[in-house]
Formats: C-alpha cells, sequence, structure tokens
C-alpha cells in the first residue's frame, strides 16, 4: 500500500497556527504532559551519558522541534541548539521558550529528508516522537540524513512490539471494540536492518517503563 498520500497529509497538517496551539496544549502543557515530556528529557540525558564528545559545548539540532518541548531543557543544560522544523508555526512557538540564553544558535524549517548541512557538522541529531509516522522508505532516507550530517551520534526514538499495551489494544480489536491499533511497531531485527541500511548502530538503549510502555530510545553511532 502506498503511504505517501498520508505522510504527505501530516506534512501539511502542521501548517496551521490554530493546529499548532492546539497541539502544545493538548500533548505537553498540563496534567500528565509536563511528567511525561520530564521523563523522556531524563532518558535522552541518560542515553548520551558518559559520552565526551557530547560535552555542554556540543552542538546539537532538535529535529522536528515542535512546539519547543525540549528547548528550554537542550539550552538549560549547555548545548548550543539548532531548532528544525517543518512548519514555521511549530518554529514559532518553540522560539518561545528559548529565553535569553546565548548558546541558541536559532531555527530554520527544514525538511528531514534533505538537510542543509555539510556531512558531519552537527555533533548531534535528536529527533523524538516523529519515525513513528514515516512511512519505511521515507524514514529510511531520513536515517540516512542524520547519518550524514552527525559527526557521530544521532538520538532517536521509536515503538516497539515489545510492550503489554500493544497486544491489549491488538485484543480489543480481535473482540470486536473500537480500538486504533498501531499499523506498525519494530522489533529489534527490522529496527537493526533500517538502522544498518543508514550506516547506523545502535549503542545503547533506553526503556521506558519495560514492559508496558512501546516507547524506546536509542543513541545511534555510524558504523
Amino acid at each position: 500500500m502506498n503511504k505517501t498520500p498520508d505522510w504527505d497529509a501530516k506534512k501539511s497538517h502542521y501548517q496551521s497556527e490554530d493546529v499548532v496551539q492546539k497541539y502544545d496544549d493538548r500533548r505537553f502543557k498540563g496534567g500528565l504532559a509536563g511528567p511525561k515530556s520530564e521523563r523522556k528529557w531524563r532518558m535522552i540525558l541518560k542515553a548520551v551519558q558518559g559520552i565526551p564528545e557530547l560535552g555542554s559545548d556540543a552542538t546539537v539540532m532538535d529535529l522536528p522541534c515542535g512546539t519547543g518541548r525540549f528547548t528550554a531543557r537542550i539550552l538549560e543544560h549547555g548545548w548550543n541548539l539548532i531548532n528544525a522544523d517543518i512548519s514555521h508555526p511549530m518554529l514559532a512557538k518553540a522560539r518561545e521558550y528559548t529565553g535569553a540564553h546565548g548558546n541558541y544558535v536559532g531555527s530554520a524549517r527544514m525538511n528531514a529528508e534533505k538537510l542543509p548541512f555539510a556531512d558531519g557538522a552537527l555533533d548531534l541529531v535528536i529527533s523524538i516522537r516523529f519515525l513513528m509516522h514515516v512511512p519505511k522508505d521515507v524514514r529510511i532516507r531520513i536515517f540516512c540524513e542524520y547519518a550524514r550530517v552527525c559527526k557521530r551520534y544521532v538520538v532517536l526514538d521509536v515503538r516497539h512490539k515489545y510492550c503489554l499495551n500493544l497486544w491489549w489494544k491488538k485484543f480489543r480489536k480481535a473482540m470486536g471494540l473500537k480500538v486504533k491499533v498501531p499499523e506498525h511497531r519494530y522489533n529489534m531485527r527490522e529496527l537493526d536492518a533500517d538502522l544498518a541500511e543508514a550506516g547506523l548502530r545502535i549503542r545503547r538503549k533506553v526503556w521506558n517503563w519495560p514492559p508496558f510502555s512501546e516507547k524506546l530510545v536509542l543513541l545511534c553511532e555510524k558504523v
């Protein structure tokens, strides 16, 4: 099945300022949203812990930065930050969280499939809550671009099959209940193969609440 129309629709969806504001309010403000973001940030830090090249002076690109979920955290950590997203309204919202930090390099509208950087220009690429929306062929192209523009390291989050929540959804759907079951979740063999095609390998895995959560943060490095 050709997924390109759905992918194009997703990219267009986030060009609206109204959509962006509702997204920010729903996903990352109030309730459990704050703790979820903080937990994901701790997972990112755990993924890069002890890597000398990723010290406080590293230059980091957050793509897609969205509405700035991690902007303040990255800047307070000391990293030099480039925010990137395909949506101008998303970038504008994220700039509200930059404050007066001198290590904020700037932001730019970018397509992850073709990045405007020289080979090895960035110390780290961070890509969170994105890849599960992307069709496989596009995902490989994005992995290749991440590998090309980083000096060595990429931090990704993916969704995997090794969780009770996914199987509970499938069971409920089999019982005739109206449940949205994800079309694709990675097993480790598929994940290793997709990354290898882009010249990347997994150096560290950080699991979120196993076996209940399907979220996994990876530190990947160039082969």
